[in-house]
């Protein structure tokens, strides 16, 4: 059996070739937009410490108020729905809202808090947006005491660590630690 080009058949395959080509571009734009789509609410949550100082003055006396805040920030494009938090402390684990209560009870003597905030599983950080999670007052003169007590060796170090997971609105999710620098570590 012999096989003939014609004109027919040439014109019926370069179909059949122009057909599989367009089914195949199909396929990959359909990706690249799901891809786009998900990148287009994709949450990145970050650590912020703040330190302020607030000098006092009085008729006889000046004083120095340090203020140390902690927030997280989303700096995404999409909510971050929070799945779990917990505070590592010498290896023991904490809710963040007891944590200073049962783990640090001295920094009370030395400081106040003047907010800690409960990182509720199920709320969400919308995108730009940022939560406080605490804010601790003291003054100047009693920082060789606090940083004694907790250890560390400069000032406003963390002797404590705290893990936030979140997801996006399409369920992948990623675990952020205060204490370590970079991208946040995707889970699933």
């Amino acid at each position: 059996m012999k096989f003939t080009f014609s004109l027919d058949r040439i014109l019926g395959f370069a179909a059949l070739l122009i057909s599989l080509l367009t089914l195949f571009i199909f396929f990959y734009q359909t990706n690249l937009l799901k891809e786009q789509s998900r990148l287009s609410v994709r949450p990145r949550l970050t650590f912020n410490k703040n330190i302020s100082r607030t000098v006092l003055e009085s008729d006889s006396t000046t004083s120095t108020l340090i203020e140390v805040r902690l927030s997280i920030m989303n700096n995404g494009l999409g909510p971050a729905i929070i799945e779990s938090n917990k505070v590592v402390h010498q290896n023991k684990q904490y809710d963040l809202i007891n944590f200073f209560d049962t783990a640090l009870p001295k920094l009370k003597t030395y400081g106040h808090f003047s907010l800690v905030s409960d990182l509720s599983v199920g709320g969400a950080i919308p995108a730009s947006e940022s939560m406080d999670l605490f804010i601790y007052q003291y003054d100047l003169k009693n920082e060789d005491k606090i940083n004694a007590y907790l250890g560390v060796k400069k000032p406003y170090q963390l002797p404590f660590d705290i893990y936030v997971e979140y997801s996006s609105m399409y369920e992948e999710k990623w675990i952020v630690s205060s204490n370590r620098k970079g991208h946040p570590k995707q889970v699933r």
